[in-house]
C-alpha cells in the first residue's frame, strides 16, 4: 500500500468528501487515515503500475475539484519530537539539541527519495509547510519563524555536503517571515519554478494533530487551464455560474467513474454551461436546459469552444441536447429514467448588497425559490435512472438578525421519493480531538460553502433514486 499527501482546498469538508468517494472506487480505492484543515493522508489499497505511476496521479488529480496538489509521502515525524525539537518556550538549548540532530538526519536520509542525482546538479528547492490550522501560534510563532529556516539551511548544508553544484531554496517574503502570517506556495509556483523536475522540488511538511508527513509534490491542479475555461470562453455570467472546482466537486459526488462516455448528465438550470463543460471534459454525455434562451446559446457556443480546444474530432451537436424550456416541461422532450446523473445550480433569487430582514428573505424562499426546487426534484425523480443522484446547490440566507434562512430540502426530496444522502459515510473517517477540525458524521448531511460576508451562501445536497429492484 502506498500513502500520498493531498493539499485540500479551502473549504475542507467538501475536498474531504470528495477524495472519500473517489477513494470507495477502483482505481483509486483506498481511505483517508489522518486528516487537517490543510491535507488528507489517503492510503490507496491497489497497488499502482510503477511504469504509469506518475501518470495515475496526474489522473487523480484531474478527477479532483477540491484539492491543489498531491504529494507521495516519504517519511514521517511524531508530534511530540518536532515540538521537543522546536518548543514553544526554550530554556536550554542543550535540551533541544539533540532532537532537532535527529530531525537534521532524518533529512538526510530522506534527500535521496526527493532527488535521484544530487552529485554536480544544480539544485533548487521550495519548502511548504501546511499547519493542522491556520490559526494555530504555533504556526505562525515556531514553524514560519524558526521551522522553517531550519530546514532551509538543514536541506541546502546536506545537499552540498553530497557534492551538489548549488542547492538553491525558495525565499519567502520577509516580512510575511517575520510576522508569521505566511501561505505555503500556490499550484502556479510550482509550475512557474518548474518543481515537478528531477532536480527540481516541493517539499511539503504537512502538520496534523498526530504528525508531521514529509512528501515530495509530483502534481498540482493545472489553475491556466481552469482559468482559461472559466474566463476565456465566448460567454460567461457573474450571475448565473458556478466555480470550475465547485463544479468538478459535483460531478464527483453522482459517483459516476466507469464508462463515462455512455453516462448521461442533465443540468436543466445551465446558465453559460460551467457544470455541462467540465462533464464534457470528463468525458460525459451531457444534456442541458434553461428558461432563458440566451443562456441556452451561450452553453452551446461555449461547449463548442471547449471541443474544439480539446480538438475533438466529432463534436456533439449540442443544439439537439441543450434546450430552451421550463424545468417542469423536461418530461415532455426527456425519456424517463433516461439520465444517469443530474447536476445543478438552481437560480439563488436576488443578489442582495445587504443582508435582508429574516421576514423578507423567509418570504423570498417560500415565494419564489421554493416552487424551483420542488419541480426540480419532482422532475428529477421522473428523469434519473433507478439508484442514480441528483447533487444540487441550495441558497442559505443570512439576515440581518443574524439568522440563516434556508429551504427544507430533505423534507422536499422525501415527498417526492429521492432520498438525502449523507456527504460523509459513516465509518469512513475517523474524528479529532481538537473541535474546529471535528466531523459529526451523523449530522453531516450536506455541507455549506461561503466567503467572509457572503449572504448568501451555498449548500451542497446529494439525492438518490431507490432502485426497487435491490
Amino acid at each position: 500500500m502506498k500513502r500520498f499527501l493531498l493539499v485540500l482546498g479551502s473549504n475542507w469538508h467538501l475536498s474531504l468528501a470528495e477524495i472519500d468517494l473517489i477513494l470507495r472506487n477502483p482505481p483509486f480505492k483506498g481511505r483517508i487515515i489522518d486528516y487537517s484543515a490543510n491535507i488528507a493522508i489517503v492510503e490507496i489499497e491497489e497497488g499502482l503500475n510503477p511504469k504509469t505511476y506518475v501518470n495515475n496521479l496526474e489522473l487523480l488529480q484531474f478527477y479532483l475539484g477540491g484539492i491543489l496538489k498531491i504529494g507521495v509521502i516519504l517519511d514521517f515525524i511524531d508530534i511530540s519530537k518536532v515540538k521537543s525539537a522546536f518548543p514553544e518556550l526554550v530554556v536550554s538549548y542543550k535540551k533541544i539539541k539533540p532532537f532537532r540532530t535527529n530531525i537534521s538526519k532524518k533529512l538526510n536520509d530522506l534527500l535521496p527519495k526527493v532527488f535521484p542525482k544530487i552529485e554536480n546538479e544544480n539544485i533548487f528547492f521550495a519548502i511548504s509547510i501546511y499547519p493542522n490550522l491556520y490559526i494555530d501560534d504555533y504556526y505562525k510563532s515556531i514553524l514560519v519563524k524558526h521551522f522553517l529556516p531550519f530546514l532551509n539551511e538543514n536541506f541546502s548544508r546536506l545537499l552540498k555536503e553530497r557534492n551538489a553544484r548549488k542547492a538553491i531554496f525558495y525565499k519567502y517574503p520577509q516580512r510575511n517571515m517575520e510576522t508569521g502570517n505566511l501561505n505555503p506556495i500556490f499550484p502556479h509556483h510550482v509550475i512557474r519554478y518548474n518543481l515537478l523536475e528531477e532536480n527540481r522540488a516541493e517539499i511539503i511538511f504537512g502538520f496534523t494533530e498526530e504528525g508531521c508527513y514529509i512528501a515530495r509534490t509530483y502534481t498540482v491542479t493545472n489553475p491556466n487551464f481552469q482559468k482559461k475555461i472559466d474566463e476565456k470562453r465566448p460567454f460567461t455570467s457573474f450571475e448565473r455560474s458556478i466555480p470550475p472546482k465547485f463544479a468538478k466537486i459535483m460531478l464527483n459526488f453522482l459517483n459516476l467513474y466507469e464508462n463515462k462516455e455512455s453516462k448521461r448528465i442533465l443540468d436543466p438550470f445551465c446558465g453559460s454551461g460551467t457544470i455541462l463543460i467540465f462533464a464534457y471534459i470528463n468525458g460525459f454525455e451531457v444534456y442541458g436546459a434553461d428558461i432563458k434562451n440566451k443562456y441556452v446559446e451561450h452553453t452551446i457556443k461555449n461547449l463548442r469552444w471547449v471541443g474544439k480546444i480539446l480538438e475533438e474530432e466529432n463534436i456533439p451537436n449540442f443544439k439537439e441536447r441543450i434546450k430552451n424550456i421550463d424545468i417542469k416541461d423536461l418530461i415532455n422532450i426527456f425519456k424517463e429514467s433516461s439520465f444517469d446523473g443530474i447536476c445543478t445550480e438552481p437560480v439563488f433569487g436576488p443578489f442582495y448588497k445587504h443582508k435582508p430582514a429574516f421576514k423578507d428573505a423567509q418570504n423570498l424562499l417560500d415565494t419564489k425559490i421554493r416552487p424551483t426546487f420542488e419541480e426540480l426534484i419532482k422532475i428529477a425523480y421522473k428523469l434519473l435512472k433507478p439508484g442514480k443522484r441528483l447533487c444540487l446547490t441550495s441558497p442559505v440566507i443570512e439576515t440581518v438578525e443574524n439568522l440563516e434562512v434556508q429551504l427544507p430540502l430533505q423534507k422536499i426530496a422525501e415527498k417526492h421519493k429521492l432520498n438525502l444522502i449523507p456527504i460523509f459515510k459513516k465509518n469512513r473517517i475517523f474524528s479529532k480531538s481538537n473541535k474546529l477540525l471535528q466531523l459529526n458524521l451523523n449530522s453531516l448531511k450536506s455541507i455549506i460553502e461561503s466567503k467572509k460576508n457572503q449572504i448568501i451562501k451555498r449548500k451542497f445536497y446529494l439525492f438518490q433514486k431507490l432502485d426497487n429492484n435491490k
